[in-house]
């Protein structure tokens, strides 16, 4: 099944941990702080499991939706998407 995962976390440490947790399951950037992909039953209750793990009980949040093939086809698109690869350099990440 796709989801599409959005997160508010506050505290960069934290968010960072969160991205690399989403990326290590193959899900990939749509928007700074949206991802979507393609999750196994097993891989989503892993991934809810690491979730948890990294918020514990914080004022922080990770929302995951699931999205079927037809609800996808509805999908529109307002303005020029971004890219969103980056580039570590020594202590920053880059966006662009």
């Amino acid at each position: 099944m796709r989801y599409v995962v959005i997160y508010d976390i506050s505290e960069d440490n934290l968010r960072n941990h969160v991205v690399e947790t989403l990326k290590d399951y193959g899900l990939q950037r749509i928007q700074y702080s949206g991802f979507m992909g393609d999750l196994r039953r097993d891989q989503l209750n892993s991934l809810l499991v690491d979730l948890r793990n990294l918020l514990k009980d914080l004022m922080e949040n990770v929302q995951l939706f699931p999205m079927c093939d037809n609800c996808l086809k509805g999908k529109h698109t307002v303005g020029k998407p971004k890219k969103y690869e980056y580039k570590e350099h020594k202590d920053k990440i880059a966006y662009f």
